[in-house]
């Protein structure tokens, strides 16, 4: 998921996202109603209160496999966030200004200013998908040439990352609201129209 912004205020990047290191963790973390995380690429990743409320009530349920419960936990949240990475990469390729990206229990939001046509709107809905799709697909190439491992945590890993992520992106693409394929699929119709205006 994401929202946009009706801006193209550039005075702040100088008309292009500055350069960053890949990933900053913050140092120290104030726990907030969004937290502060970390940074990707300079894009601020903040993580909702009810996200740890979530971790802590599990852990709790799960007393006896903690470790494995918060191995399938961190990787349920590398699922979003991969996914709004995805969003983040395809904006910025376009020439979008990201601001922040926000996770919740079930869903995240990449905040970012509005696209310059309805086209790239379209490419920027396929971004989170295509990055889910590029993490989980070689993921479920390994498990079906290899199978899974002897150990459990390496399995939960692969599953999640692998069957539960590209489930995810192929329910997301249903051209339902708020999903990213109530935009996503209008990609084709931009595509036909844009072909045939070429002259």
């Amino acid at each position: 998921m994401f929202e946009m912004y009706e801006t193209r205020d550039k005075i702040r990047s100088g008309g292009k996202d500055r350069m960053s290191r890949l990933i900053e963790i913050s140092n120290p973390i104030e726990l907030k109603r969004l937290t502060y995380f970390m940074r990707i690429r300079g894009v601020p990743v903040n993580i909702h209160w009810t996200v740890f409320a979530v971790i802590a009530f599990i852990l709790l349920s799960v007393i006896r496999q903690p470790v494995l419960s918060l191995i399938g936990l961190t990787a349920y949240l590398s699922v979003l966030l991969i996914h709004e990475c995805g969003h983040m990469i395809a904006a910025r390729r376009l020439g979008c200004t990201v601001f922040e990206i926000n996770l919740y229990p079930i869903f995240a939001i990449t905040r970012f200013e509005t696209p310059w046509s309805r086209f790239d709107h379209c490419i920027i809905a396929w971004g989170g998908v295509l990055a889910q799709a590029a993490v989980a697909l070689p993921i479920i190439a390994f498990i079906a040439v290899f199978g899974y491992t002897r150990f459990n945590p390496i399995n939960e890993i692969f599953a999640i990352l692998g069957f539960f992520s590209l489930g995810m992106a192929v329910f997301n693409l249903l051209p339902l609201k708020p999903l990213d394929g109530s935009i996503a699929w209008g990609l084709i119709p931009e595509f036909i129209r844009r072909t045939r205006a070429r002259p």
